[in-house]
């Protein structure tokens, strides 16, 4: 469908809509009242910002308004005299209703409301999806929400994934890479496809937004490996402008997504002005940030075989005294940085705005990196009449991101490190090429790298929506939205004239994919009350879609001296559109009996250009119930009530789907050729398939949320069992067809798990407080089908898809081993060497390589403890955040013992052991059983120290109060892991590919001193 016609049949239903609801009298009949107050913490009685003011009449959902940073609302309401409950709900907040009579007088002052920390909250507002929102109390499904306070205050966190760490059970986040800008990886339920992206959906105030992980330029891995990026797009987005994320894990809550929801959805909601008077909030913060630790290197005083083999010339003096140098202090740096953020919010009765201006520069653990990223951000909303409001935001932002290749890149910064004997000394300036001396292994002077090497990333991107919203008539919203992500990534890989050898003529590489993706939402919402008892919640709505990438690369080599620009002997160039379109429609009904059962049942149907021709629509149905057994009459005085304060019981069964791994594999693609010295076409060796289909997930999920002694304590257990079907596999085809291979939906793999999270209020008085929360999240991941079940399909090094594993197992070879299972070294010189299996075949002798399952990069489980205190006014907070059982595979220990840099090559040198043990030991290499380690670690993720001053000396300056933090974040890990960070990975948020430690920046320490003032 194109966008112009998509576009009139909105407008006609908009009109439609309101021209059959402006003739109504009964609207008219109805006043206008105006409701303000504020809302107070129960113990401190400081006001509570961001707490949500509905107002009801039984069962019926009326207008709601946010309290603003001084607590205080204005809810507008247009209903009949009467009485009517107000309730008030807040993320960790108990939630609280009070009645309310409306008379003749239009303005209506409500007493000061409190509300106390609760562990359990079942009255706060959730939306899956595009719908109307509903209470946690009504969805059959897990939710889980995180405050804006609580990601604002996420002490160093770059990004929003960052501040969900240990927050969200089920959900499995690792920084990848220490470098700056990102660098983060999002599980949410295991991993559920193998070709696909794993990572989940990201919506921002209902826009569809890119998180794209691929690399324009390899500076980790290498691009034939796929080249995912070091950085994260999600750090794009401001933490200081959020209101609130919600993670829609399970298959039920995320099915109104589609084909775009197997890996789940994360939704964030950006903050918005209040009525009342202007407020202005400053903050500001200066970070230090350092790395964790050093990679341990050989010190031994004494010439050995690394070094022989890495010069020749040393031969003639083996065991002889030389000098050792460890420069990795002038790699690696105390980083500095400052993170600032201006807004301005506020509004009249029908209109209000919100205003902000961010500035973040920051230095990276390594010389020469750095992130630079300023912006702002404007949203107004402003009621037309009373029945049509309008609500405009957008936000520009520019940033710039300074690199340096690390990992597989033979140019990388650490890798040199790593790959070259300590006898290597950098510093020296090497006459005959008038430059810093080159290393002898790998060429490249990681001093040079960092003072001379350009690899930056420039991004500037524009993210917006406009929406309308209709109340024509009672109990019927119509929303229309429209959204853009657009954005322009440009990236400068610059390697100057002799970077790498006296020889090397320079290379530069200036590739810019620019991105848009534009959504419209349009969906209507009809309360009825069908009767005292029953009351129905319709949902209808219309999704377009368009995706569009364009990607430029543009290239030189042999670069004219003196110029930094694409100026050169051979030059390079190429384009790629790619282009994805999706239309769909969906419909849901929630059922409320007595309110306190519920149930919802919904169907979404989709088409999507990456279908095949056969397959082009989709249905995807999900159905749900909530049962709230303490509401029902006589609970209190049973012996259940004897024990529980609250206790719900919810299940769902929901399906969703997951685009195909490449928007073209249903059409037939042709190559560029040269004949005859001219260009032509010629069909590609993929054969299309025209049946193509999205990946299918189904999932179960059931679980109870119980309330302890008045909700100060509570439990929250959920359940899941999913399955996706349908994978998208490559499939060999005789070279007689004329083809080579074909994508088809043949693979299948499950994921059950349990998340558990306890949380508490164990104290609550006037000066001391302490609120704990307890995640558990366990995950069993297994491919149950393959093409054929002996395939094993292997990614990169060693991660492997094999039928009835956990997906990216580590498989390779191993070590012989006796009776007790003890290895072995028999090579001919003792010295380590694979295990061989030998067999007959045709009357010869077959001596293979043995391969097996050598560890699982998936943790057994995960757990998390938050613990905030707060005494006399000093809010405390620390965090733990750990994963168990999970193995990685340390392939810079392997590296540095196979050139010679680690300490075994001066147990070598010394001859405490049998030369070649480590250094130049090929077999050893390549025996990736060798380098599995235990994983496992808990950090201690964050740590916070903060107090907030309201006496009269604050208001001397203008401001109507101050906060002051001390906080840091990853400052110590616990772990046996015998490399610097055991949550790192090469291939960043790569699918199959995970835990694989390979010269990758560490995570740093970081420690930060902020200020925040409210005017």
């Amino acid at each position: 469908m194109r966008l112009p016609c998509l576009r009139r049949y909105i407008g006609a239903a908009l009109l439609l809509a309101a021209g059959g609801a402006l003739p109504r009298t009964a609207m008219a009949q109805d006043p206008t009242y105006v409701l303000t107050g504020t809302v107070v913490d129960a113990d401190t009685r400081q006001p509570l910002s961001d707490a949500t003011v509905q107002l009801r009449t039984g069962t019926d959902a009326g207008p709601r308004a946010l309290t603003d940073a001084a607590g205080r609302f204005t809810l507008r309401a247009r209903v009949a005299a009467g009485t009517y409950n107000l309730q008030f709900t807040r993320i960790g907040r108990a939630a609280v209703s009070r009645p309310v009579t409306l008379g003749s007088a239009r303005e209506v002052t409500v007493d000061a409301v409190a509300l106390r920390t609760a562990a359990l909250q079942l009255g706060e507002l959730v939306v899956t999806g595009t719908g109307a929102p509903a209470t946690r109390r009504e969805v059959g499904n897990a939710v889980s929400s995180v405050s804006g306070e609580e990601v604002r205050e996420a002490p160093a966190a770059t990004s929003v994934d960052q501040a969900l760490q240990g927050r969200i059970a089920g959900a499995e986040i690792n920084e990848t890479s220490g470098q700056p800008g990102g660098g983060t990886s999002i599980r949410l339920r295991g991993t559920n496809t193998i070709l696909g992206n794993a990572e989940p959906l990201i919506v921002v105030d209902g826009v569809i937004v890119d998180n794209n992980n691929e690399a324009l330029v390899g500076l980790g891995s290498n691009a034939t490996r796929g080249s995912t990026a070091l950085s994260n797009r999600l750090s794009d987005i401001s933490p200081e402008d959020i209101e609130r994320v919600e993670v829609l894990k399970g298959a039920a809550a995320a099915a109104l997504y589609g084909s775009r929801a197997n890996s789940g959805v994360i939704q964030i909601f950006t903050r918005r002005g209040r009525q009342g008077a202007p407020r202005v909030s400053f903050n500001t913060e200066m970070q230090a940030v350092r790395t964790p630790g050093y990679f341990p290197l050989n010190m031994e005083p004494k010439i050995g075989q690394a070094d022989i083999a890495a010069l020749p010339t040393l031969g003639p003096r083996r065991g002889q005294d030389t000098i050792r140098l460890d420069y990795q202090d002038q790699v690696f740096q105390t980083g500095y940085g400052t993170k600032n953020q201006l807004s301005v919010s506020g509004g009249t009765e029908g209109t209000t705005y919100y205003l902000s201006g961010n500035w973040t520069d920051e230095e990276g653990v390594i010389r020469s990196t750095g992130y630079n990223r300023y912006g702002g951000r404007a949203r107004v909303n402003q009621r037309l009449s009373r029945w049509l409001e309008v609500g405009v935001s957008g936000s520009y932002l520019r940033t710039r991101t300074n690199l340096v290749p690390e990992g597989e890149q033979i140019q990388g910064v650490l890798t040199t490190i790593l790959f070259t004997p300590t006898f290597y000394d950098p510093f020296r300036f090497d006459s005959a090429n008038a430059r810093l001396a080159y290393s002898p292994i790998i060429g490249t002077n990681p001093l040079d790298v960092i003072q001379n090497w350009t690899a930056q990333l420039d991004v500037t991107r524009f993210l917006g929506n406009v929406q309308l919203t209709a109340t024509p008539i009672k109990n019927l919203t119509l929303t229309y939205l429209a959204g853009l992500d657009d954005g322009r990534e440009e990236d400068t890989y610059l390697q100057p004239r002799g970077a790498t050898s006296a020889a090397f003529t320079g290379s530069l590489q200036t590739p810019v994919r620019s991105v848009r993706r534009f959504n419209n939402d349009l969906t209507a919402t009809l309360e009825s009350r069908l009767s005292p008892m029953l009351e129905l919640s319709s949902t209808a709505g219309f999704r377009y879609t368009d995706d569009r990438t364009n990607t430029i690369r543009a290239a030189v080599s042999d670069i004219t001296p003196g110029f930094e620009t694409l100026v050169g002997v051979t030059q390079t160039a190429s384009q790629g559109i790619v282009e994805l379109r999706t239309v769909g429609g969906y419909l849901q009904e929630r059922l409320s009996i007595a309110d306190r059962l519920f149930l919802t049942a919904g169907v979404n149907v989709e088409g999507s250009s990456a279908f095949g021709a056969d397959e082009r629509y989709q249905a995807f149905p999900r159905l749900s119930a909530s049962w709230v057994v303490d509401d029902q009459p006589g609970f209190a005085d049973s012996r259940f009530g004897d024990v529980f304060s609250s206790l719900r019981l919810r299940g769902a069964y929901g399906q969703t789907g997951g685009q195909p791994p490449s928007e073209y594999l249903n059409q037939v693609t042709y190559n560029n050729v040269l004949f005859g010295g001219r260009a032509g076409l010629r069909p590609s060796t993929l054969q299309q398939n025209l049946e193509l289909k999205p990946e299918r997930q189904r999932e179960f999920e059931f679980g109870a949320d119980a309330g302890f002694f008045d909700d100060r304590l509570a439990a929250e257990v959920t359940y899941y069992d999913k399955r996706t079907t349908d994978l998208v596999l490559s499939v060999p085809l005789a070279l007689t067809s004329g083809f080579s291979s074909q994508f088809r939906n043949i693979g299948e793999l499950s994921n059950k798990g349990v998340e558990l999270t306890l949380s508490a209020v164990p104290v609550q008085r006037d000066n001391f407080r302490w609120n704990s929360r307890f995640i558990f999240a366990r995950n069993r991941n297994q491919i149950e089908k393959l093409n054929q079940a002996s395939d094993t399909l292997t990614f990169d090094y060693l991660n492997a898809v094999i039928e009835g594993q956990p997906i990216g197992v580590f498989y390779g070879r191993v070590y012989p081993r006796d009776a007790q299972g003890k290895p072995l070294n028999l090579g001919a010189t003792r010295t380590p060497i694979a295990a061989r299996d030998t067999a007959m075949v045709n009357g010869a002798r077959v001596i293979t390589i043995r391969r097996e399952i050598i560890g699982d990069p998936n943790p057994d489980f995960t757990a998390s403890l938050l613990n905030n205190f707060n005494i006399r006014g000093v809010e405390v907070g620390v965090l733990l955040d750990g994963r168990f059982g999970n193995d990685v595979a340390n392939f810079s220990r392997r590296s540095s013992d196979f050139f010679g840099s680690s300490p075994n090559a001066g147990v070598e040198a010394r001859g405490d052991t049998i030369a070649g043990t480590f250094v130049r030991n090929t077999e050893r290499n390549l025996l990736f059983e060798e380098f599995i380690e235990d994983g496992s670690f808990v950090k201690l993720r964050e740590v916070s120290l903060q107090y907030r001053f309201d006496a009269p000396w604050v208001r001397r300056f203008g401001a109507s109060d101050l906060g002051v933090r001390v906080s840091g974040r990853n400052l110590h890990t616990w772990t046996d892991y015998s490399g610097i960070d055991p949550e790192i990975n090469l291939f960043a948020a790569s699918t199959v590919s995970r835990g694989v430690d390979f010269a990758t920046t560490p995570i740093p320490r970081t420690f930060v001193v902020g200020l925040d003032f409210n005017f």
